[in-house]
């Protein structure tokens, strides 16, 4: 060994070596200084590191071969030779491997557009695979603190994302999105998370990073502590500590050090004003901002929310991030009028929101004074500005989705997935949409792109069962969610889903045992809520209409602790149905109800709505065409594509009761074949059967089997088509089955009491 040593030292390798580090830390020095510089992808720095280290056999060899003193040889000794080389193809080779696949350009790339008064403007835009998706977790409160500061927990974090918003490389995900995965593992405050839960939650919502630490008391002021974590991993990509008397002063610098740790290029043209220039002066202000926040969104308590935010922006009015959070809290709780004053007060200060807020604002001000053109035209403007900017095509698809827009939303949807391919949710809204388009294929390449993509994820298979069982491929369904069971062994959606599954194939008393143990398993009052409206189609598959009521009852009272009121209005009109199913006194009760939680604007055209199918249900079909009209014109007005579907299938209706079979059958046709589904098949079948075009109605009404064999409702039309054509036997058979389901209907519900006689009569 002594003897090698000298040989090195004389042939001054280490000398070599020891200048080609030296280089090569200049190099890769050089490389980062230049990306940083001209904004370059992050990945040349690696590239030069991995290129130095694998050259190191090639500097070895020039050392042992060349750095002996005296004159060189001559030729070029064949180890040489074959060794470069061999070793230069192995770095090509393996740089290849590695960074074949990146984009090795420029990280930004320019969009020349018009702004909103006109002028062209050049934009550079972060390329969105080198935006950083992170979450910034509640930060934990040490000793020292009383409940009147518990906000620091969610305002910390808050104030961070507000300050880093407008940089596209930062994509923030709100933390609030959490809260009843939260709520259901046992941390309703959102508090006390550990690390690897945290890391778990990051994953499951597809964040790249995730932050984490604990706010403490210091003598005169606050210490914030700040992990920010590699969600793939769990490894510390950056840790920040500081301390000071000014909280708002100390998330500015932390947003500095934040844009670090996330490798976030520092860049000209970006707005960077201190923190409280987005938020307000009055930190008293800013508390109650946060306190008011975190009342709507972690303890979900909506009037304590308004009321703090209502403080707020009277200390403050220019308080634009207040104003625009007492819109949308007083917007959710179903005072429209009451909101439009802080949005025009939010829209008068505009300036004092970050680039996105202000487009979203625009946008909320023109569709809430209906003006659906402008802000239709302000949400275009934004996607064209920001063509990367994943948040301003979730904002297009809200629009596009409410207009009924479906190919529009596959574009958006699609346009997501190429911008950001880890976010594997999109792929599950794709083959939602791919489905309402009547693209079964499509929809299912999308769900086994997603399981193979995740497949440790219980919604993916959830998802995918339900596409399955609606082709009619039980078993396959019933795999899917074996599948999940193994997964979360727990998992009350699950459960729940296996339950609906039974009930469509007719095994009622294990549907029945399914649903009471997803209510067992329940954790939350959204759980709970979702198990409840699995019931509510149980009970009314099974003509057991009192006992759906109860179920809509119990259903009402879990949504409320988890739903403001006005997405609870929303989901609470679907109850319709069962409602109309038990009879004209308890329909127009419940037309009473929703005229009660409905607010303008929606009650302009919802009420006509439910009223159309109240009407027609009771058979005063003149004032259910009345009532339809009404609603129709109140639809187009604000463009609301979706709801003028729903209002051409209860025409459809209204006609079919109305003796107009033609027109009924050539609206569920069209209707069929921009949105096919069971129900409207079977309503497509009976008309058939009612116009005497019984071999169109039996395909129809077979067809309709398929993915339900054991509707009731089904198989009592199809025994009725058979009769007709005179297959007894074969009418006999489906009476049974559809009494099977009826076994405990209520004895006041005619489909079940019509089939009991029809069965009486056919002898059966």
């Amino acid at each position: 060994m002594p003897k090698l040593v000298r040989t090195l030292v004389q042939r001054r390798v280490p000398h070599i070596l020891a200048l080609y580090v030296g280089a090569s830390w200049g190099i890769i020095e050089f490389v980062s200084f230049a990306v940083d510089e001209f904004l370059l992808s992050p990945h040349w720095t690696r590239v030069a590191l991995v290129a130095v280290l694998l050259l190191l056999p090639t500097v070895c060899m020039l050392a042992w071969f060349h750095g002996k003193p005296g004159k060189d040889v001559d030729e070029m000794p064949r180890a040489e030779k074959i060794g470069i080389p061999a070793n230069l193809a192995l770095c090509v080779a393996v740089l290849w491997m590695l960074f074949g696949g990146e984009d090795l350009g420029a990280a930004t790339t320019s969009v020349t557009v018009e702004n909103e008064d006109g002028d062209t403007v050049r934009l550079e835009i972060a390329k969105p695979e080198f935006r950083k998706r992170t979450i910034l977790f509640p930060l934990d409160l040490g000793e020292g603190f009383g409940a009147e500061d518990s906000w620091l927990s969610y305002g910390v974090p808050g104030a961070l994302e507000y300050d880093l918003s407008p940089d596209e490389f930062f994509e923030p995900i709100i933390s609030f999105v959490l809260r009843d995965r939260l709520e259901g593992l046992g941390f309703p405050d959102m508090l006390g998370v550990p690390t690897a839960l945290k890391r778990e939650l990051a994953g499951e919502i597809f964040a790249e990073f995730f932050g984490a630490g604990e706010v403490d008391r210091t003598d005169d002021g606050y210490r914030i502590t700040l992990r920010l974590h590699e969600a793939d991993d769990g490894s510390v990509a950056g840790e920040i500590v500081r301390e000071g008397t000014d909280l708002l002063a100390l998330v500015d610098e932390i947003s500095v050090e934040v844009k670090d740790a996330l490798g976030i290029p520092d860049r000209e043209g970006i707005e960077d004003l201190p923190v409280r220039d987005w938020l307000s002066e009055d930190f008293a202000a800013v508390a109650e901002y946060f306190r008011g926040s975190a009342a709507m969104f972690v303890e979900q308590n909506l009037d304590a929310g308004i009321e703090l935010l209502r403080s707020a922006t009277a200390r403050d009015p220019t308080f634009s991030a207040a104003q625009f959070m007492l819109y949308l809290l007083l917007l959710n709780g179903n005072r429209f009028e009451e909101a439009m004053v802080p949005l025009e007060t939010a829209m008068a200060n505009l300036y004092r929101l970050p680039e996105r807020l202000r487009f979203v604002a625009k946008a909320e001000f023109y569709f809430l004074t209906q003006d659906v053109a402008r802000g239709t035209a302000v949400v275009d403007m934004w996607v064209e500005l920001h063509p990367f900017d994943a948040q301003a095509f979730r904002y297009r698809l809200i629009v596009q989705q409410g207009r009924g827009d479906s190919e529009g939303s596959l574009e958006t949807l699609t346009r997501l997935h190429e911008l950001d391919p880890r976010d594997g949710g999109v792929l599950m809204e794709i083959a939602d949409v791919r489905e309402d388009l009547g693209d079964d294929g499509g929809a299912r390449d999308a769900l086994t792109e997603y399981v193979g993509s995740f497949p440790d994820d219980v919604p993916g298979y959830v998802r995918l069962a339900r596409l399955q069982r609606r082709l009619g491929q039980h078993e396959d369904a019933r795999a899917s969610l074996d599948r999940a069971i193994l997964i979360d062994p727990l998992s009350a959606q699950v459960v729940r889903e296996l339950a609906t599954l039974d009930l469509h194939v007719g095994n009622f008393d294990d549907a029945r045992a399914g649903y009471a143990r997803a209510l067992d398993l329940a954790r939350t009052s959204l759980e709970r809520a979702d198990v409840l409206d699995g019931l509510k189609g149980y009970h009314l598959f099974r003509g057991e209409v009192s006992e759906a009521i109860r179920a809509a009852e119990a259903w009402v009272d879990e949504a409320s602790g988890a739903m403001p009121p006005l997405a609870l209005a929303q989901e609470r009109i679907g109850d319709i149905s069962i409602y109309t199913a038990a009879g004209t006194e308890a329909a127009e009760g419940f037309l009473e109800e929703m005229r009660s939680r409905l607010p303008q604007p929606l009650n302009s055209y919802m009420i006509p709505l439910l009223e159309s199918q109240v009407y027609a249900s009771s058979g005063d079909l003149d004032a259910a065409r009345v009532a339809h009209r009404q609603a129709v014109q109140a639809a187009e007005e604000m463009q609301f594509g979706e709801i003028l579907e729903l209002l051409r299938r209860i025409l459809g209706g209204i006609d079919e009761r109305d003796g107009d079979y033609a027109s009924a059958i050539d609206t569920y046709r069209a209707l069929m074949a921009d949105d096919p589904g069971v129900s409207l098949q079977r309503a497509l079948g009976r008309t058939l059967r009612k116009a005497g075009r019984l071999d169109e109605a039996e395909a129809e009404l077979r067809e309709a089997l398929v993915p339900v064999p054991a509707h009731p409702a089904t198989n009592r039309e199809l025994a009725l088509v058979l009769e007709a054509r005179g297959d007894t036997a074969g009418a006999v058979e489906h009476l049974r089955r559809a009494l099977a389901a009826w076994e405990h209907a209520d004895a006041d519900y005619e489909p079940a009491r019509a089939a009991r006689a029809k069965l009486e009569e056919l002898g059966g």
